[in-house]
């Protein structure tokens, strides 16, 4: 009894955490893409904070390593094959995996929230029904990526039909579908910042707005979320818990010195946007590195009304239960 009530005191002495598992993982790769959005992910990995967590939580050891894939096609392939711990995804992808997993993929930190935009070069078109085989429509992957799932929405709201221009929409990165506007490869690129901002501003009067998501969702909603698996979870709590509370600093870090981090992000992308460009998209009110979920039940629910996933979920069945007292949608 006493040697127990000797842990107890430690443990509290501790600050209650949570017992350290032998055998959890001494590597962790987290995948990433392009763009602002991934700029709490970026800090996290240049100042170490992940590594600092985990060697709080009785972890000194742990290698964590970033990877950019450059889509959430790729991203959801790796995670599933076990190359990948967690990835770095939009919220339609996120209903995708959780879906094909049967429950395993899920959201374990909000990563920001943000508006995407369609540009477009095509001035005969007024509203994205006008769009016909002559136009190929860019974005990062065709069906299950944020942008394509949104572009659906739009197309059942304003055509009738959400799967209208699928058949128009063409799988690439960020940095590849702008250079594929700007040189008339595609007529339309449903993206985010920068590349949004950046494809107007060097389009020279030929690329223009179309419409953007927050209009199609009704409100502000989460871009981008990290997801993982609850295996993984089970077997590496500690490991889980470095990386939402690594990833937690990073945003506190952001808002803390918003000059600084542009100029990470300046780095770490070898962007050519100028320091201005980036604090401006920092300071946005549109732009939110919180930890709400906003419109994930949303998207849930629209694929599987139009038959893109089988089951019926809300945003706490697609969430790691650390979010669950989160007033989230």
């Amino acid at each position: 009894m006493r040697r127990l009530l000797r842990t107890l005191l430690l443990t509290l002495s501790l600050g209650g955490l949570a017992p350290v598992h032998a055998d959890e993982a001494e590597s962790v790769t987290l995948a990433i893409q392009n763009g602002i959005a991934y700029l709490p992910l970026l800090l996290a990995d240049e100042q170490h904070l992940i590594e600092e967590e985990a060697a709080r939580l009785g972890l000194p050891n742990l290698k964590v390593k970033l990877l950019n894939l450059g889509s959430a096609g790729m991203i959801r392939d790796a995670l599933i094959a076990g190359q990948v711990d967690f990835g770095a995804v939009g919220p339609p992808t996120l209903v995708n995996m959780h879906d094909k997993t049967r429950g395993d993929i899920k959201l374990v930190s909000v990563i920001v929230s943000l508006p995407m935009t369609l540009n477009t070069t095509n001035d005969r078109v007024k509203s994205i029904c006008q769009f016909d085989t002559g136009d190929k429509i860019a974005l990062p992957t065709i069906k299950i990526s944020v942008q394509a799932v949104t572009l659906q929405m739009a197309a059942k709201a304003q055509c009738g039909d959400p799967f209208l221009l699928d058949r128009l929409t063409v799988s690439m990165a960020h940095p590849d579908g702008m250079n594929a506007l700007l040189s008339g490869v595609v007529s339309a690129h449903f993206t985010s910042p920068p590349f949004a901002q950046a494809e107007i501003e060097r389009g020279q009067g030929k690329v223009r707005p179309l419409l953007d998501s927050y209009s199609i969702l009704g409100d502000k909603s989460t871009f981008i979320v990290l997801v993982g698996s609850e295996r993984f979870r089970a077997r590496n709590p500690n490991l889980h818990a470095a990386v939402r509370s690594g990833i937690q600093r990073a945003k506190a870090l952001i808002a803390q010195d918003k000059t600084a981090a542009a100029q990470l992000y300046l780095r770490r992308e070898n962007s050519r946007e100028t320091l201005d460009e980036v604090l401006k998209q920092l300071d946005s009110t549109d732009l939110e590195f919180g930890e709400v979920p906003r419109g994930i039940g949303h998207y849930a629910r629209f694929m599987h009304e139009v038959g893109s996933v089988k089951g019926r979920y809300d945003w706490k069945a697609l969430s790691m239960p650390e979010l669950h007292d989160q007033p989230g949608s």
